[in-house]
């Protein structure tokens, strides 16, 4: 082939390559293909700062900040001036609006994230930033798919073995491991038990926030192996029916050397001199994790202030966490999850992601939404006070029940 031949082919090569990229850019930008700009300093030399000189130098001050928590206080404060000084600087609204829902898109704080966007397409339409909101609502369509299962939160306070989350706390953390399905090794254990410390150290920082700081956790760990009935624990799943599960329990307590779990947390709990007692059921496998909480099981009529009232008291034991995530090194995030979020089940806590009134109340709380990161989830007043750490019930848009 002539050296002439290859030139032409090269730059008829060339030319198609030219064409390609050409049509590419004129591709729509869809949420997959294309991420969203992270939002820049706009600059105010030009602005009317003698007019606002609070909210502009406050914005200034905003590009120094290097702490996420800070910053929001920021924008918020921002907007709130903003809003009272009828400042419109479209530009300006609009990059405080796209920052906020960055840190909180960050956070899996999705529904922060949304309100943000689009109050920022309010004051400016940009097509990249409608992506944003048509991918967080398709999100938010999935994790919310047992919204309407329940119209009111229903608080098991003093109930069960972890009666109030305070005190001297003993975790009984049981591995499942009958050799086959559900193996355990020295290193997941380790790993496992490193995860639930800095669970621990997560509810101590959230309790002080309402000013509880008595909690001591006493930390036993056991295994459930060898058990001929444990051969198949997949057959236990958050679909199992109610026997089954109970069977199933039963099974793991006997290899524990115990008739029940109740029996077994008893005697824990007197031999380690702790207050309240939590059992956690690990099955290393990758299924839904859940929880069996203690409800009211009798009445008692008492005198109180001479009158006579009927107080609900409970004499259930059989309380436990049936966790099921897996160990792996991209799953620790979902694990720090479900330890924090099923825990506060069996002192008292319902969930939130089932009531049809939650979608925009306590949306970062542990019971409702997970956050990307354990430490940007919250404990908010209606969790504190079905774990006893808030005296009265908060509003709630919705019926708040104990039984």
């Amino acid at each position: 082939m002539s050296a002439k031949i290859l030139s032409n082919l090269f730059w008829l090569f060339a030319f198609l390559c030219f064409m390609l990229l050409l049509q590419t850019g004129d591709e729509p930008i869809t949420k997959s293909s294309v991420p969203l700009e992270k939002p820049i300093q706009v600059r105010v030399e030009n602005r009317e700062i003698s007019t606002h000189p609070e909210f502009y130098r406050t914005y200034e001050d905003l590009f120094a900040l290097t702490d996420d928590e800070q910053k929001l206080a920021a924008i918020q404060q921002l907007l709130t001036l903003a809003k009272r000084e009828g400042i419109t600087d479209v530009e300006i609204l609009q990059n405080l609006n796209l920052m906020a829902a960055d840190i909180h898109e960050s956070r899996w704080h999705m529904v922060y994230a949304l309100k943000f966007f689009k109050a920022s397409q309010r004051h400016r339409f940009d097509k990249h930033v409608e992506h944003k909101i048509e991918a967080i609502k398709s999100y938010l369509s999935k994790v919310e798919a047992e919204r309407g299962l329940n119209s009111e939160y229903i608080a098991t306070k003093d109930t069960g073995p972890a009666k109030s989350f305070r005190g001297k706390v003993l975790v009984a953390y049981v591995f499942i491991d009958d050799g086959i399905k559900t193996r355990w090794s020295n290193k997941t254990r380790q790993r496992t038990q490193m995860v639930m410390q800095s669970v621990q150290q997560w509810q101590k920082e959230r309790a002080a926030e309402y000013q509880v700081n008595d909690i001591e956790f006493i930390n036993k760990t056991f295994i459930a192996s060898r058990n001929p009935m444990l051969t198949s624990p997949k057959a236990v799943s958050f679909s199992s029916s109610h026997q089954e599960i109970t069977d199933y329990v039963e099974y793991v307590a006997n290899s524990l050397g115990a008739k029940s779990i109740g029996d077994f947390i008893t005697e824990q709990l007197e031999e380690s001199g702790a207050e309240q007692g939590v059992v956690v059921l690990h099955s290393n496998l990758n299924q839904r994790s859940f929880a069996s909480r203690c409800g009211y099981t009798h009445r008692q009529n008492v005198f109180r202030n001479g009158r006579l009232e009927t107080k609900l008291i409970s004499k259930c034991k059989d309380e436990y966490v049936m966790l099921m995530e897996q160990v792996e090194r991209n799953r620790w995030d979902k694990m720090h999850y479900a330890q924090a979020h099923e825990m506060m089940h069996v002192f008292g806590a319902a969930d939130l992601y089932n009531i049809n009134s939650a979608s925009d109340y306590a949306v970062t709380d542990i019971m409702n939404f997970q956050s990307k990161n354990l430490i940007h989830s919250k404990v908010e007043p209606i969790t504190a006070f079905a774990i006893g750490w808030q005296k009265q019930p908060p509003k709630a848009p919705f019926e708040i029940l104990e039984r």
